[in-house]
């Protein structure tokens, strides 16, 4: 689908297997005026948004399907899986990716926003005879996930926090990566005017809010980590996905 270009620490490969995930109800894809002056988090009305069924109700996601194995095909052109990685999985929601991660790494820590939603992911990946997965409350993670962090993860999620939130899930899980470790993490970015600017506000919504690639640049030096490259690919008329690839600083 789409276009795509890659900008290494250097800017080519068509990328299929996003149908799943590209909502087209503009409903569901706001964007907010706000600016963040503050330490500012969205975790609170995420677990409003949980308890009430978030994924059960929404348009795009028809419930707690499984709609294919995307994963893979974004992870395999710039993470070979080890049958021994720790993996770190934010905003696992009901364990779809989790799922497909699982047979090919040793253990995943599913990080999301409360009990309601981490226990739907521990019931589909029961269901799914997925044995190597720990839930994580996004309260807790910074003590409950260990050192030593092969691989952090994560898909659609980082558009639906504040900035100050995503800082902060690199700068934390940043330091318990392994020397060798890798964060792949993917970002939208909307191409309208200003959208470098918004920020989530603070109220049950879902946002969608854009990082550019030099905003992305600039996260991995606030959060001491090392940029290594990014690969955007255009999903919508009107938006791209980046893939960003990084890794601890030297």
């Amino acid at each position: 689908m789409g276009t795509s270009t890659v900008l290494t620490s250097s800017l080519s490969v068509n990328h299929s297997g996003l149908n799943s995930y590209i909502c087209k109800d503009r409903k569901y894809r706001m964007n907010s005026d706000a600016t963040s002056d503050a330490i500012r988090s969205n975790v609170e009305h995420w677990k409003q948004l949980q308890d009430d069924d978030y994924f059960e109700r929404h348009p795009c996601y028809k419930g707690l399907a499984d709609l294919g194995d995307d994963t893979a095909a974004a992870i395999a052109p710039l993470v070979t899986l080890q049958p021994d990685m720790k993996v770190v999985v934010i905003g696992c929601g009901f364990g779809r990716e989790s799922a497909h991660l699982a047979p090919h790494v040793g253990h995943i820590y599913g990080i999301d926003v409360n009990e309601r939603i981490l226990d739907k992911a521990v019931n589909y990946l029961s269901e799914r005879s997925v044995q190597n997965f720990t839930p994580v409350l996004a309260d807790h993670y910074k003590t409950q996930i260990p050192a030593g962090i092969d691989f952090v993860f994560s898909i659609v999620v980082m558009q639906h926090l504040t900035r100050d939130l995503v800082r902060d899930y690199f700068r934390s899980l940043g330091e318990k990566l392994a020397p060798d470790g890798v964060v792949l993490v993917q970002f939208l970015e909307e191409l309208f005017e200003g959208v470098d600017r918004a920020d989530a506000e603070l109220r049950p919504y879902e946002p969608s809010i854009s990082w550019t690639v030099a905003q992305i640049v600039q996260l991995a030096s606030d959060t001491k980590l090392r940029f290594v490259e990014v690969r955007s690919y255009l999903v919508t008329p009107t938006a791209l996905w980046h893939w960003a690839r990084l890794a601890p600083a030297a």
